[in-house]
């Protein structure tokens, strides 16, 4: 089985996935899809990370810069996928593994406030500086979504399990996970 996670910056979607992949003993994969996609392309790792669920609109427009990253990044999930059972971890894997019926497809959110929390203090921001990140990147994450799926990134059609962690906390929301994993298999 394949588990794709979308998610919310600071809903906690990274912890959830390794939890997943832990107790299930899949592999888990997040930036390591970057790592892999810069061995082999040759394209160094820092442009990637550059890129990373990003797009300039500009550069696309002009035929430059991200399609090829993304290209490549999708080859790489897919193989990943071919090799057996994993997690994903955003980069649109849930888009890219559409036509696989072994998918389990996650989005994950939180209130603001949890978000704000969770990064103050993994971050060391304020929480101006916190509010600022979490803006920032939910609408870098769209936009990318978005362009390179043609679906609006979160909605509830795209994915098997909507989860707002603010209200089961990390745990139960593994738990929950774990549980579905079960019927679903």
């Amino acid at each position: 089985m394949i588990i794709n996670i979308g998610r919310e910056l600071a809903a906690g979607g990274r912890e959830v996935g390794k939890r997943l992949a832990a107790t299930l003993g899949y592999r888990y994969f997040d930036k390591e899809i970057i790592l892999e996609a810069s061995k082999r392309s040759g394209i160094s790792t820092q442009e990637f990370e550059r890129q990373d669920e990003t797009y300039n609109k500009f550069l696309v427009g002009l035929g430059l810069g991200h399609d090829n990253l993304y290209r490549i990044q999708d080859q790489v999930i897919h193989d990943l996928a071919e090799a057996g059972n994993a997690v994903f971890v955003g980069r649109t894997a849930d888009h890219i593994l559409r036509d696989r019926s072994d998918c389990l497809n996650i989005f994950l959110s939180a209130t603001t406030s949890d978000r704000c929390q969770r990064l103050m203090s993994k971050e060391q921001l304020t929480e101006a500086q916190a509010l600022e990140l979490i803006h920032k990147t939910d609408a870098k994450r769209a936009d990318y979504y978005e362009f390179f799926t043609g679906k609006r990134w979160g909605d509830a059609r795209s994915y098997d399990l909507c989860i707002n962690t603010s209200n089961l906390g990390i745990d139960l929301t593994v738990q929950l996970i774990l549980q579905y994993v079960k019927l679903k298999s």
